[in-house]
This record gives structure tokens, sequence and C-alpha cells, in this order.
């Protein structure tokens, strides 16, 4: 494996990670808000659908959601490079 195919992996990596926690923290977000509203313990999936949608359209999460979809952008888009460009070779 070259030095740059190892960066490459290294990079992907650590945005999956990132990506990974802040979906985590959001999921975990949205099912404690629906466990807050419907004081259930174990909320069902349409409660978690209502602060989903909420979450969406919140003005208080939007650095959130464009961080996220910052995060996902990017990691769709090196995992695309590394798809149809291949990967580095040694050269």
């Amino acid at each position: 494996m070259s030095t740059g195919q190892i960066i490459q992996l290294v990079l992907q990596g650590l945005v999956f990670v990132a990506w990974a926690g802040l979906m985590f923290r959001t999921l975990f977000l949205l099912r404690a808000r629906a466990a807050d509203q419907t004081g259930a313990g174990l909320p069902g999936p349409g409660s978690f659908l209502t602060q989903a949608s909420h979450w969406l359209r919140s003005d208080e999460d939007r650095a959130e959601r464009k961080t996220l979809g910052f995060m996902t952008f990017v990691l769709i888009a090196m995992t695309l490079s590394t798809a149809f460009l291949g990967a580095p070779t040694a050269g």
C-alpha cells in the first residue's frame, strides 16, 4: 500500500468517525426529545418522526443540520472519488 493510499484511507476513516459521531448525537437527541414529549421511556416511531420533522425545520438546530449535511457531502465525495478515480497508486 502506497503512502497516498494510506493517507487517503486515514482521512476517510477520520471523516467517517466524525460523521458517525454527529449522526449518533443527532439520533440520541431526537430520541430524548421524543421521550420528553411523550413521557415514555421508549417512544414509538410516530413521535420520532415528529421530532425528526421538527429538527429538519428548527432554527435552533440549523448549525447541526449544516454540519451534518457538510460531513455527509464530504464522506460521499471521498467515497465516490475513490470508486471512480481509483485509489492513488505508487508512482
